[in-house]
């Protein structure tokens, strides 16, 4: 596993439900887009503690499969589902983005959330495509580029942040419409991320920071994550942003 989800997970155990600014409301507003309702079928790419997939459940009364590549965050989800009452509309499996256990044409709609900015692209999106029924949506939300970056800062995310890449909104809008997407639209909710870190230390409370104090303690290589990431974005704060693209299948 590596350093993004060692700290994925770590900030989970703390108490964190959501990893990206604007929280549960932008994933919302990207689900309405992609026309979720009762009885939808939804695929949840990068599931983690699984608060997405049963938010999306019991609010819309929709059937969601989330998938992930920790074996800890599918047993997160599991209980969440079960506390919730949801075992009957929502379940989870370990499962790699790049080769879906699913078949072909499957569900109506494909959401992921800060998950494929560190996968293979093609393989992904030729992955969601495949299990997505025709008419269908693929919803993504990821960190994005506000303005073309310089080369060093590109380098420096992808040996930080190990592989991370992204694009600006257009060059997202660009990709969804080659792979074949149609209606094809972005939203920019990059004036959410001044609020981001006040908003984390609101959800951990007092307890959850401390918690988290106390893993960062122990864990040398997690401080020094941390740091570079925080790092970045206050020397690169005009060009790190955050949308989502949302297209439907033909």
């Amino acid at each position: 596993m590596g350093k993004m989800a060692d700290i994925d997970e770590m900030m989970y155990s703390c108490g964190l439900e959501i990893l990206h600014p604007g929280g549960i409301e932008k994933t919302d507003e990207m689900a309405r887009m992609c026309k979720i309702g009762s009885g939808k079928k939804v695929l949840d790419i990068g599931s983690g503690k699984g608060l997405t997939a049963c938010y999306l459940a019991q609010k819309y009364e929709c059937e969601v499969v989330g998938v992930d590549l920790s074996e800890r965050m599918i047993e997160y989800a599991r209980k969440l589902a079960k506390k919730k009452g949801l075992d009957d509309r929502v379940s989870f499996r370990r499962a790699d983005a790049h080769n879906l256990p699913f078949e072909d044409e499957s569900f109506d709609i494909v959401l992921a959330e800060c998950t494929t900015v560190l996968l293979d692209k093609k393989k992904a999106f030729s992955e969601f495509l495949r299990v997505t029924k025709p008419g269908g949506y693929i919803g993504d939300l990821e960190m994005i580029w506000q303005k073309t970056p310089p080369d060093e800062l590109v380098d420096k995310v992808y040996d930080v942040w190990e592989g991370f890449r992204t694009m600006t909104l257009e060059e997202w809008k660009e990709f969804f419409e080659r792979i074949g997407m149609v209606d094809v639209k972005t939203v920019d909710f990059s004036e959410t991320i001044p609020d981001m870190e006040e908003a984390m230390k609101k959800e951990l409370g007092l307890k959850g920071m401390i918690k988290m104090g106390c893993k960062l303690l122990l864990r040398s290589d997690l401080r020094k994550a941390m740091s570079e990431y925080r790092e970045i974005f206050k020397e690169y704060s005009d060009y790190i942003g955050y949308g989502y693209v949302v297209g439907r299948k033909r």
